[in-house]
């Protein structure tokens, strides 16, 4: 998907018309394109065809971290292998397994995994 099909999601998402996005440039009308317009004052772009099935259905949230592990986002799992060399550090999920062995990496990993994203994390997602 292109960034001006995402674009035009997003604001058609955030209550915007398909005649125009949210702004405040009344002179702003948009530089047609084949397929949508393209606004200057706010970067955005607004009837594109091909979004307008899911226009109104995009929901998502992101659980990162929680079953693909990234240092950037769950440090604390990964402080265990500040100081070792290539072959004694983990920098993602493969690694972690290989640099701790299947018994001691599986506990960790389901330890995460149930403290990381819990039942109630998710009923407030879903109540939101």
């Amino acid at each position: 998907m292109n960034l001006c099909r995402l674009l035009s999601i997003w604001t058609l998402a955030v209550g915007a018309s398909a005649k125009g996005p949210l702004t405040d440039d009344a002179d702003d009308e948009g530089t047609p394109f084949k397929h949508f317009l393209a606004f200057n004052s706010n970067q955005t772009c607004a009837s594109d065809s091909h979004a307008m099935p899911f226009n109104n259905q995009i929901r998502g949230v992101n659980l990162g971290g929680w079953m693909v592990l990234e240092p950037w986002i769950t440090p604390s799992l990964f402080y265990q292998f500040l100081g070792g060399d290539e072959t004694n550090t983990a920098m993602d999920h493969y690694s972690f397994c290989e640099v701790l062995g299947p018994e001691e990496g599986n506990k960790q990993l389901k330890r995460h995994w149930e403290s990381w994203v819990t039942e109630d994390i998710i009923k407030e997602l879903a109540d939101s």
